[in-house]
């Protein structure tokens, strides 16, 4: 039996998690009505987490709607947006890693997995996102500062605050140990590294910084647009392949015990 309040053990799962869990073991063709703990605490602060990102995303509007005010210097306006666009998630995902805390002391100590092998589970595609967004990002900066200055110093210092905030989340999505009692537990460990990576370190926000000096060169388009074009359209479209990859590769969970089926 689940309890909130102030009587809850902290290594107990909440009501909201429970439910959050189950909800997504369903969508994977997974019955339970008892959860294992392991299993609670990890999903459920995962979806929880995800639950305010509607709010997110109009506030990075609003946010996006000030900056490209005139007022504001060029600089600054790729330096606010991609702080703004970092920090939520790395907050979100900061109140994931209380619960993976108190998941490891549940299991027994396990190895880490070697980089070749996380990266395999995290995904290639989401991967080549991360890669492109940061790399091809680094180019254009280099292409702008020499026209402007002063878009290509907040650009690469916008750009170097998201990879910062990706790295944040996704450093142990890569490299820490698996999470796992039983080999239930070891199929969800490799799907929550993926599942991480897409919720709390999405690469492809990082590519608004290429439009943000477009106000001040309108009605003239920016330099290399259609590079910035193509850019854009990459990353959007390697990100998009890494979410249909991770739903083919991860919507039937390895057979075993993820709790108890109600029986009435």
């Amino acid at each position: 039996m689940v309890v909130d309040g102030p009587g809850r053990p902290p290594d107990e799962p909440t009501v909201a998690e429970v439910q959050a869990t189950r909800l997504w073991l369903a969508r994977r063709g997974v019955a339970a009505d008892r959860l294992t703990r392991l299993l609670a605490l990890r999903v459920g602060s995962r979806l929880l987490a995800r639950r305010s990102y509607a709010a997110y995303g109009l506030l990075l509007g609003a946010v996006w709607g000030i900056v490209i005010l005139p007022p504001v210097p060029v600089p600054a306006r790729f330096v606010v947006v991609a702080a703004v666009y970092a920090a939520f998630p790395v907050l979100q995902w900061g109140r994931v890693r209380p619960r993976e805390r108190v998941a490891a002391r549940l299991a027994p100590a396990g190895a880490r997995p070697s980089l070749r092998a996380a990266a395999a589970q995290v995904g290639w595609w989401y991967l080549a996102s991360v890669v492109i967004t940061f790399g091809g990002g680094a180019v254009l900066c280099a292409a702008t500062f020499v026209s402007s200055p002063a878009a290509g110093a907040g650009w690469t210092a916008g750009l170097a605050l998201g990879a910062a905030g990706v790295a944040l989340v996704l450093v142990p999505a890569l490299r820490a140990p698996v999470i796992a009692e039983d080999e239930t537990s070891l199929g969800v460990d490799a799907a929550l590294r993926a599942q991480a990576a897409l919720l709390f370190a999405q690469p492809a926000g990082f590519t608004v910084l290429a439009w943000i000096d477009f106000a001040t060169t309108w009605p003239s388009v920016p330099p290399w647009f259609p590079l910035r074009v193509g850019y854009t359209v990459l990353v959007l479209a390697t990100l998009a392949a890494a979410a249909i990859s991770f739903r083919f590769r991860y919507r039937r969970l390895p057979s075993g015990s993820y709790g108890t089926v109600a029986r009435w």
